[in-house]
């Protein structure tokens, strides 16, 4: 996780995007690697990202502050050809996040041949393929930080999802909720959620679970929580969620195209993982957590 691969090209016109290979991904992945006015870009651009990456050389560079040539000098440094390329890989980019189950159902269907529902190893191989590109491209600091901060047991810890996720952040709020204390979902009623929120501070971390159709109620969610002083977790696509231009770290997660959805298995490991280095991390204190959550449940009758 910690080598820096070298630049990639871009996906040929018409091609789709390598996985875990969008603008956004490329520029998280060299920051490190960028001059102090490449990095000045990186910033406006994720910012406000991907509408940023729409203006001109000009007005980009107006923007972050620096010349025309240290943007073009960026989007070369990201892998592709020059600034226009960048912008067609931000098309691309864009109608892959906007994509519907129907949409994604008729190009996997027209692209490719499922394996025959008796090979039992061909049915394995994509899950294992997105279970490597996931682990392989996750940032250790982004999942150190996020670990530290779940096991702090001063702070309260919040999570949300969507229409497509909330699922995901039930099971690991239930998941955390074994290990400590101050574990809450987010209401989903308005009215629940803003008296939910509205004493957010530093204490508080949000975990926000948002994926391709990204929703604005999760957006302006993550929003204030990062003007109260909150810090915010983000787990989202390779695509990238807007909502990590305000996320303290970003997890993502990588599923290769095989249908009408997307797969759920490497966001479920990347949970697992989550759980098992809090528990780690917690030690002693959530273990008799869970004896005693086990002596309670026995006493009220509820095994």
């Amino acid at each position: 996780m910690t080598d820096q691969p070298g630049p990639r090209p871009a996906a040929a016109p018409g091609e789709t995007p390598a996985e875990g290979d969008s603008p956004a991904a490329r520029i998280r992945e060299r920051l490190g690697e960028c001059t102090p006015g490449e990095r000045k870009v990186a910033r406006a651009l994720l910012a406000a990202y991907p509408a940023a990456g729409f203006e001109s050389v000009a007005g980009l560079a107006e923007i972050a502050g620096v010349s025309g040539a240290t943007v073009v000098r960026f989007t070369t440094k990201l892998g592709y050809a020059g600034f226009p390329d960048f912008q067609r890989a931000l098309r691309e980019e864009l109608e892959q996040r906007s994509a519907s189950p129907a949409a994604l159902y008729a190009r996997t269907n027209a692209d490719q041949r499922p394996p025959h529902p008796d090979d039992l190893a061909a049915l394995a191989e994509p899950a294992v393929g997105n279970l490597r590109a996931t682990f392989g491209g996750l940032s250790e600091h982004d999942f150190s930080t996020t670990v530290q901060a779940l096991a702090d047991p001063k702070r309260r810890i919040w999570l949300v999802g969507g229409r497509y996720s909330m699922f995901l952040a039930e099971y690991f709020a239930a998941s955390l909720q074994q290990l400590r204390g101050a574990v809450h979902m987010v209401p989903q009623m308005a009215s629940v959620r803003a008296a939910a929120v509205v004493g957010f501070d530093a204490k508080d971390v949000l975990v926000a679970f948002d994926f391709r159709r990204y929703e604005s109620e999760t957006r302006h969610l993550v929003q204030h929580a990062k003007a109260h002083r909150a810090t915010v977790v983000l787990v989202t696509d390779k695509w990238v969620s807007p909502c990590a231009s305000d996320a303290d770290t970003v997890l993502t997660s990588v599923a290769s195209e095989r249908g009408p959805f997307d797969s759920v298995v490497p966001v479920m490991a990347l949970i697992e993982s989550l759980f098992e280095a809090t528990l780690t991390r917690i030690g002693a204190p959530a273990r008799e957590r869970m004896e005693g959550i086990e002596r309670t449940a026995q006493e009220l009758d509820l095994l």
